[in-house]
């Protein structure tokens, strides 16, 4: 008995899609074994300081005058939705997403990148803002695109008060499986090294600008602030152009300054300033709402890390049964139309039976999938967003705040307005 060349060359390419579906699976690092360290005995330059964790911060030096200020709107939580805009309850389950989870991590995430950004000691005030309408000389946009307590993966754009984009990058992490047996790391963030490289990637951008630019911004920040409240007097000031051909957004430019004497300028500034106190106090809700959900965040990361873990090796493993019962399944067919041979049917029935088993493991392996994800959205049901009401007062006016953040920060930007128009009318009467 003896096979036909069409035959033996399916075979032969069968044996091909076999051997590249486990070739990955084969290869293995065989990294160095040995200790890292490569010198001995004192140094001629004194006692140097050390990590007890073996690892060191990146340093920076920024030596400029000029001190960006920073807005890190809350990040979008990479809620799938549909066409028309509402959330996609298929894409949820599908992408393993818990809503409230999700929205959690949005204003974790932006506080973070706060702390990592602080850390370079190059910039002004930096504030985590409910949106990007606050005034601000440079806006981190955040956006989520995986979180599954593993791996996450966030987008950067970084944009300048102008609307010109200064770069824009996606960073990943992945949590080892033995970080939480370390005792030393205890207090440490999973997902540090993600915020640290965002905020070594902001400030590489920072220091591709020049003195001339960047204060150039800072006065764009202030009129377009001035604009916003007087557009037919400040208006003027500002000319949009288009930021490129394949973009629709506009860029700002400054076609002079108003004159700092200005009482109507001056009187923006005052406002301008008790906005900026707003979104400063601001900050001490979103540090209490971090510290509050620290624990229940933490315990939600610890627990679930192995159960993410297993759902990654189980896809894993998932793609490789369904690659072979394809595999199978196809040779079987094609076995049982070249071949005429016992020995070709026997191969079309082994190919084929193959074929199907996989398959149902594919099956069975997807059903496990399932009953792991209702364990991940059970742990992440409870947590959610508080805002406590607050009152603040202005031009001996009491301003009643309520709702979300950015409910709260609207209201007030309204309130402000209304005094400024009421403060305003005598200047236009005259």
């Amino acid at each position: 008995m003896s096979y036909n060349k069409s035959t033996k060359s399916i075979a032969n390419a069968l044996l091909l899609m076999l051997g590249s579906v486990f070739l990955l699976a084969g290869c293995q690092s065989t990294g160095s074994k040995q200790s890292r360290v490569t010198s001995v005995g004192p140094t001629l330059n004194g006692p140097q300081s050390s990590s007890l964790k073996g690892s060191s911060e990146k340093q920076y030096n920024y030596t400029s005058n000029i001190f960006l200020d920073v807005a890190i709107p809350v990040f979008d939580p990479g809620i799938p939705l549909d066409d028309n805009g509402h959330i996609d309850d298929e894409e949820v389950v599908e992408q393993d997403i818990w809503p409230q989870v999700r929205r959690l991590e949005a204003n974790r995430f932006a506080i973070e990148t706060k702390k990592a950004l602080a850390k370079t000691k190059a910039f002004g005030a930096i504030n985590v803002t409910p949106d990007a309408s606050s005034s601000s000389d440079l806006y981190i946009i955040g956006r989520i695109n995986h979180s599954d307590t593993e791996t996450v993966a966030v987008g950067v754009r970084v944009i300048d008060a102008s609307n010109k984009i200064w770069g824009e990058q996606t960073f990943e992490h992945r949590v080892g499986e033995g970080f939480y047996r370390d005792a030393l790391r205890k207090e440490d963030n999973p997902y540090g090294p993600i915020f640290d490289n965002v905020a070594a990637y902001v400030y590489s951008l920072l220091m591709k600008r020049s003195e001339q630019e960047k204060q150039q911004v800072q006065q764009i920040a202030d009129v377009r602030y001035a604009a916003m409240y007087s557009p037919e007097v400040f208006g003027p000031y500002l000319k949009e152009k288009s930021q490129g051909f394949f973009s629709n957004s506009q860029v700002y430019t400054l076609t002079g300054l108003p004159s700092a004497q200005d009482p109507m300028y001056q009187r923006i500034a005052m406002i301008k300033a008790k906005d900026e106190q707003f979104v400063d106090n601001l900050q001490t809700s979103y540090e209490a709402f971090y510290a509050d959900t620290h624990d229940a965040y933490r315990t939600y990361q610890r627990e679930t890390l192995p159960i993410a873990v297993d759902i990654r090796r189980q896809k894993t493993e998932r793609a490789k049964a369904q690659a072979l019962a394809a595999i199978g399944i196809i040779g079987g067919v094609l076995l049982s139309k070249n071949s005429n041979s016992t020995a070709g049917n026997v191969g079309a029935v082994v190919a084929a039976a193959v074929g199907a088993y996989n398959l149902n493991e594919a099956i069975q392996s997807n059903k496990a999938i399932h009953a792991q994800r209702d364990v991940l959205e059970e742990k992440g049901q409870n947590l959610d967003i508080k805002v406590t009401p607050q009152v603040v007062e202005f031009n001996e006016q009491t301003i009643e705040l309520t709702g979300t953040a950015k409910e709260q920060y609207s209201q007030f930007r309204h309130k402000l307005l209304q005094i400024y128009q009421i403060e305003a009318t005598p200047d236009h009467q005259l």
